[in-house]
């Protein structure tokens, strides 16, 4: 979300200037949960959270969503980040480029193993547990998809300018991830390439089925993964890192995006204690609680 200083922001800079609604942002930023729960955490009353939800809403900052029963309010984040635009530019004016993959719009996949599958918005593509269902040219369909062990593939087209003049400022990257099957604790560790280029691993902490996830359809099995947590991977020019805390000191001059036609994207499960894997599970913009596919976006400025 893109704010300038203006009347027009006036609604934004209003919800966020509350101690009570930061909070509100930084739960459910975290973990699913609906309006009468976050009163009863947060100690506040139903009528107070209401009041203040609403006005989060009315600033687009969240959404207001019903759960499963059709009664409980479920509110989930709209916006990862906010750039405020000040009139007089200090720093180089910047640019981007944003790409939104599909899951199922991978290149290749490689060593997939069980549990493992993909579905559409409507249906489970072939039968789970099948690894040649990754083969299926129904495959650009999928709207969810899920492995136990394997690394898989997106190629993303680099339209920067071919001229000699720009600075790459940074490489970003949105995935709604976590790992196959049900358990709120089962770690999972993923390692990620960019053209080859290891940039750094992290850990997931479990899956969740809890609630049913905000866009997840109402035919997908309510023991089955219900959502995952929106992960943000950052190549900038000092290291990498995902959600502001540093993987590894991999820096976007490393990569040599400019002189690229293409960016390879791999995502593999690397293999926790005691050789076992957690696996992977990548929710497109119909599962989960984020209406989105996987997003990559490059900022660079102009010399």
């Amino acid at each position: 979300m893109d704010l300038d200083i203006s009347k027009n922001s006036l609604a934004i800079f209003q919800a966020l200037d509350s101690a009570v609604r930061l909070e509100i942002v930084q739960i459910i930023s975290n973990e699913t949960i609906t309006a009468t729960e976050l009163a009863k955490k947060m100690n506040v009353s139903k009528a107070a959270i209401s009041k203040n939800l609403h006005i989060l809403e009315n600033a687009n900052i969240i959404s207001l969503e019903k759960g499963q029963d059709g009664r409980a309010i479920v509110p989930t984040m709209n916006v990862e980040q906010i750039f405020i635009n000040f009139p007089k530019k200090i720093f180089p004016q910047y640019y981007k480029h944003t790409y939104s993959i599909p899951v199922g719009s991978y290149f290749s996949i490689d060593n997939i193993e069980p549990s493992c599958g993909l579905a559409t918005k409507h249906e489970v593509i072939g039968t789970m547990d099948d690894t040649n269902v990754f083969f299926s040219s129904e495959r650009f369909k999928a709207q969810l998809l899920w492995l136990t062990r394997g690394t898989i593939e997106y190629i993303i087209p680099n339209d920067l300018p071919d001229d000699g003049k720009v600075e790459l400022l940074e490489f970003d990257l949105e995935l709604s991830s976590e790992f196959p099957l049900s358990n709120n604790n089962w770690h999972s560790k993923l390692g990620f390439w960019l053209n080859d280029i290891f940039i750094g691993a992290f850990e997931l902490p479990g899956n969740y089925s809890d609630v049913r996830g905000a866009y997840t359809p109402e035919w997908w099995p309510d023991d089955f993964s219900q959502y995952g947590l929106l992960k943000h991977i950052r190549v900038g020019k000092l290291d990498t890192a995902v959600d502001s805390v540093s993987i590894s000191n991999v820096k976007i001059s490393d990569l040599n995006l400019e002189k690229q036609k293409r960016i390879s994207l791999k995502i593999a499960v690397l293999p926790l204690e005691k050789d076992t894997y957690g696996g992977v599970t990548l929710f497109g913009q119909h599962f989960g609680n984020h209406p989105q596919d996987i997003q990559a976006t490059i900022y660079y400025s102009k010399k």
